[in-house]
Parts: C-alpha cells; sequence; structure tokens
C-alpha cells in the first residue's frame, strides 16, 4: 500500500505543517500570477507593448516565486527525512540490529520460525524501502 509523503502526526508536525502551507501558497501564487497578467492585459489603460511587459512580468515573477515555494517545502521535508533515517540507522534501534551477523531467526506466535531482518524492519516511508519494494 502507498502512504501519504506527509502524513499527520508524528515527529515535527509544525515543519510538516510549514511544507504544506508553502505548497499551498505555491499553488495561490500561481493562481494569483495568470489573473493578474489576464487582468492587466483585460483593464489596464495603457498601451498595448506595456501591458504585455506588465503581463509577462507578472507571470516570470510569479514562476519565481512558485518554484521558491515549492524548493522550500521540499527542503523542510528532506531535513524531516534527514532526521528520519539517521534516527533508524542507530544501532541498537528499530532499524539495525546490534550484531553484523546475518540474517535472525524468531519463533512467531503460531509456533513456526520467522526471520527477522532490517527489511522487514523497514518504514514504508523512507527512501531505502520504496527502492527494496520496487516503487
Amino acid at each position: 500500500m502507498h502512504t501519504p509523503h506527509v502524513v499527520s502526526g508524528g515527529r515535527y508536525p509544525v515543519l510538516r505543517a510549514l511544507a504544506i502551507l508553502y505548497v499551498l501558497g505555491a499553488a495561490l501564487t500561481a493562481l494569483g500570477a495568470v489573473l493578474f497578467a489576464l487582468y492587466a492585459l483585460a483593464f489596464w489603460r495603457l498601451a498595448w507593448s506595456d501591458r504585455l511587459i506588465v503581463a509577462g512580468g507578472s507571470v516570470v515573477g510569479g514562476f519565481i516565486v512558485v518554484i521558491s515555494s515549492l524548493a522550500i517545502a521540499e527542503l523542510l521535508k528532506l531535513f524531516i527525512d534527514i532526521e528520519h533515517n539517521t534516527r533508524m540507522s542507530m544501532p541498537g534501534r528499530i532499524g539495525m540490529s546490534l550484531s553484523a551477523g546475518g540474517a535472525e531467526v524468531a519463533v512467531s506466535n503460531d509456533g513456526g520460525a520467522a526471520a527477522i531482518n532490517r527489511i522487514s524492519a523497514l518504514d514504508e516511508e523512507t527512501a531505502e524501502a520504496a527502492l527494496i519494494r520496487g516503487h
């Protein structure tokens, strides 16, 4: 199953909320830049060349702001992922076993043996898990 990249709760909920707000701000900026360009073309009482310059400047400026906002949102997500991957890679935690040996075997509830390895403990949110699972 596919889980959303930005899930509610978890660690650093304010950073996740800021990333979402940057994405929403980018969408509103794109819409506003296009609407302002159309307004400038249709209703301003200037020469056509001046209208085109204002409309083009609005679209180019909006594009730069949208790309910058999306880049900031991705950086926030990247920092959260780096923290998560760093925490998961600490020996003795969920992500890695303390020993460097092969696969460990544990007894499952039904009496059979179940292999416990790093792949079974990976969280679906990590990039490593997506690569291993072929997504």
